[in-house]
């Protein structure tokens, strides 16, 4: 039982290790001083990028960001019309 223990716990401090290596081998494939590009420059920096969290893309245009930015408004209830509805439409 102790060995079954032992293996186990090397076999996630190596799979630990070998993700942390990765983890860093991608970041030093980054270019330090610039912007991220769009698409990533390896198999391994699309891998590091999802992982941390950095693969969001920048908007394209104005208008793209004028589309993400409208929000659902929440509507008041009057109560006395009944629960479906709105307040002012009659």
């Amino acid at each position: 039982m102790l060995t079954v223990l032992a293996i186990l716990i090397s076999s996630v401090t190596i799979l630990v290790v070998l993700l942390l290596v990765i983890v860093v081998i991608g970041i030093r494939q980054e270019p330090p001083a610039e912007e991220l590009s769009e698409q990533a420059s390896s198999l391994i920096g699309a891998f590091v990028r999802r992982l941390l969290g950095v693969h969001v893309r920048k908007p394209d245009s104005p208008a793209n960001v004028d589309q993400c930015d409208e929000r659902p408004r929440l509507v008041t209830r009057d109560p006395a019309l009944g629960p479906n509805a709105q307040a002012g439409s009659k």
